[in-house]
């Protein structure tokens, strides 16, 4: 039994996260302690496995002969979120872990509205980013639950496209597995009949094992030379190499790091992912430390940017918890302020399309509190 009981346990990745904690009034909201699973998860888990074709199929999802079923299953899964007990324990290491815990109700909560409204795509999104939870929760600091190789055999696993199966490689922390098939899919080894292969998402989930999971700047320097050797690749992918070049190049000058001066640098010298990979491991390490309230601000800042600029990476952006969780830790900061302009920048951007930009009204609600937060803390000073 590790010594870090984190809230995303289940046998299947999908069913790992969907719990709601119940607010106390001992701790800050968002900040909540981790769940503990009683029979409820299994009716979410068998919701969440009938739901995996429709969340990743654009088409069926908003196919409307599957209205009626996907409106039910998803309320579903609202409504059994909340019936999720909680073991008292506080996790002292991360409080953001908490913080994500409490964003899991609260974004199927809003997948359910939005669902129902005229946001299907973004609800779609919504429970694609319920996954992402899962997936940060089980390799933000290497620890959690154990996983059996049969969780990795699953019928509808073996269904997904090649990126989506070095994804759940990940979820379920089979990193080597993962990144064997990167290598043998970037060398050509195992030719790819997929109609819709995207190799460049295989090459970002490979940078993302190498750099940000496992710190190997070996196994990040085979990949780059996978690139170089493999003349089917693209041309834009080839002239992204040569950057990804230049930062290990820097990576293997600098060695690791772990102060936030260090991590400070290191952004704001930023010549790819590979630099912000690099931060948010070092970020999440950091974050279990005792830090100043300045310290702390600008940690979850810094983490919420680098986050944000691996947003076309996976589904594993989780930028707009850590900028919350800035403003809400940290209110009376200079970095507070920052982090609320991000995080309206960033939702801003989630709901604008060619239809224009429509805010539903909680976001509008939300982002409305946060700035009370602030407020609040300026007027105290």
């Amino acid at each position: 039994m590790n010594k870090l009981i984190l809230f995303c346990i289940s046998l299947i990745v999908f069913s790992a996260c969907q719990n709601k904690p119940t607010k106390t009034e001992e701790v800050d909201d968002g900040f909540m302690p981790p769940p503990i699973w009683n029979s409820s998860m299994q009716n979410m888990k068998q919701t969440m496995i009938s739901l995996q074709p429709y969340i990743f199929n654009k088409v069926l999802f908003n196919d409307q002969d599957n209205f009626q079923f996907l409106s039910k299953s998803i309320h579903k899964l609202a409504i059994e979120s909340a019936n999720i007990k909680h073991d008292p324990m506080i996790l002292n290491r991360d409080p953001t872990v908490r913080f994500v815990a409490h964003q899991f109700a609260d974004e199927l909560q809003r997948a359910d509205e939005n669902f129902k409204g005229s946001w299907k795509e973004y609800s779609r999104s919504q429970l694609v980013k319920v996954t992402s939870y899962c997936l940060e929760c089980h390799t933000r600091l290497h620890q959690g639950p154990a996983f059996q190789k049969d969780d990795m055999e699953a019928p509808f696993m073996k269904t997904l496209p090649v990126a989506d199966q070095i994804e759940f490689q990940v979820a379920f922390r089979k990193y080597d597995s993962a990144y064997k098939m990167v290598i043998e899919n970037l060398s050509g080894k195992i030719k790819n009949k997929e109609s819709n292969f995207k190799i460049d998402r295989v090459v970002q989930l490979g940078l993302l094992i190498s750099v940000q999971y496992l710190k190997d700047i070996e196994k990040t320097l085979k990949i780059t030379q996978a690139i170089d050797h493999n003349p089917s690749v693209p041309a834009y992918l080839k002239q992204s190499n040569e950057m990804w070049k230049k930062s290990i190049e820097n990576w293997s000058h600098q060695g690791n790091i772990n102060t936030l001066v260090q991590i400070r640098s290191l952004v704001s010298g930023r010549i790819s992912e590979i630099e912000d990979m690099r931060a948010i491991s070092a970020l999440l390490q950091l974050l279990t430390n005792d830090l100043n309230q300045d310290e702390l601000g600008e940690a979850l800042m810094l983490t919420g940017q680098s986050y944000e600029a691996l947003h076309a990476i996976s589904v594993m952006s989780l930028d707009e918890n850590y900028y919350e969780s800035c403003i809400r830790k940290t209110p009376e900061t200079k970095w507070a302020p920052i982090c609320l302009k991000k995080l309206t920048d960033s939702l801003v951007m989630g709901y604008s399309g060619s239809g224009g930009t429509r805010i539903p009204w909680h976001v509008t609600a939300h982002l409305e509190e946060l700035k009370n937060v602030i407020k609040k803390s300026e007027a105290n000073k």
